[in-house]
């Protein structure tokens, strides 16, 4: 049977955490996706101070999740 949420994802607005160093940028939204069955994290930054039209909007990062993120509770 197939995955309905395969090849989906979300993402959620990222709030500041006190373990944020000072001056590092961070993504504005958090979130993970599944990937041919696997699950990977999503990181994504609007670009509010674009200079030119070819610039994208939104800019992400697909990678593999840290083990103590994704754990079950």
């Amino acid at each position: 049977m197939e995955d309905k949420y395969n090849n989906t994802g979300g993402l959620w607005k990222r709030k500041a955490r006190e373990t944020d160093e000072p001056g590092k940028q961070y993504p504005d939204y958090d979130g993970r996706m599944t990937v041919d069955g696997k699950m990977k994290k999503v990181s994504a930054w609007v670009n509010s101070n674009k200079e030119n039209e070819n610039q994208p909007d939104i800019n992400f990062r697909i990678s593999e999740p840290q083990a103590k993120q994704w754990q079950s509770k």
